[in-house]
């Protein structure tokens, strides 16, 4: 995954690319303010001006990178925003590169499934690495006992599934087009099923591969478990609801 922040236009730009660049390297334990002030390129101390302590930081970095990505899909092209989009996303927030989402809706599904059980088989410069998914598992896990880091993954969860759910539709479309049957052909059927509930599930998957991934040496269950996903998703995309997609 290439550094978000190579190219800071703020000191919080710059403060949050050393933090990033620190816990990707160091890890949450070890992540430290004095080893973030290390990789800052202009005093130190200005790390300790802007923020009370390293969660305090952490979080800040987290919600950043939301928004980068929230921003990023706001206009509902899965492109980067433009005009009022872009305004409103704030001079703090970087425009992301939209070749991060120009593939096919089933790609994008097939690259988020991918690297949360296998980040290291991705060659793409927007996907996540292995240290990145390993760093982001570690964040995951003070929300179990610290409510802010459990209210940004709250919101984190809400984004990723809106945009899981925009996904799944755009792709049962897409297979719809190419002849499959399903209710996206006319009506919804007897048999439809709601293009949330698919998300749910993908999100609920990929959240537990990222854990097993991060606290395992990988085996034989990665590829098992990402046959099954695939078998999952080509039974179900021709029964989801494709109402509504690319709106």
């Amino acid at each position: 995954m290439d550094d978000p922040f190579a190219e800071p236009s703020n000191t919080r730009q710059a403060i949050l690319g050393a933090a990033f660049r620190a816990l990707c390297e160091h890890g949450y334990a070890n992540v430290t303010i004095q080893r973030i002030g290390d990789e800052f390129d202009k005093s130190p101390s200005l790390v300790y001006h802007h923020y009370d302590g390293k969660d305090d930081l952490l979080l800040d970095l987290l919600g950043f990178l939301l928004d980068q990505f929230e921003a990023a899909v706001a206009d509902g092209s899965l492109a980067e925003p433009s005009g009022d989009a872009a305004a409103g996303a704030g001079d703090d927030v970087p425009e992301m590169a939209p070749e991060a989402f120009d593939r096919s809706a089933r790609d994008q599904l097939d690259d988020y499934l991918t690297a949360v059980v296998d980040p290291a088989s991705l060659d793409d410069p927007y996907a996540p690495d292995e240290r990145f998914v390993t760093v982001m598992t570690e964040l995951r896990a003070q929300a179990a006992s610290d409510e802010a880091y459990r209210d940004h993954f709250d919101r984190s969860d809400r984004v990723f599934g809106e945009y899981l759910e925009r996904l799944v539709r755009e792709a049962a479309a897409e297979a719809d087009g190419d002849g499959s049957p399903g209710p996206a052909d006319d009506s919804p059927g007897p048999d439809a099923v709601d293009a949330a509930e698919v998300a749910a599930t993908l999100q609920t998957f990929a959240t537990g591969g990222m854990f097993r991934w991060a606290t395992t040496n990988g085996g034989p269950w990665v590829a098992g478990s990402r046959a099954g996903i695939d078998r999952y998703l080509e039974a179900m995309l021709p029964l989801v609801d494709a109402s509504g997609a690319g709106e």
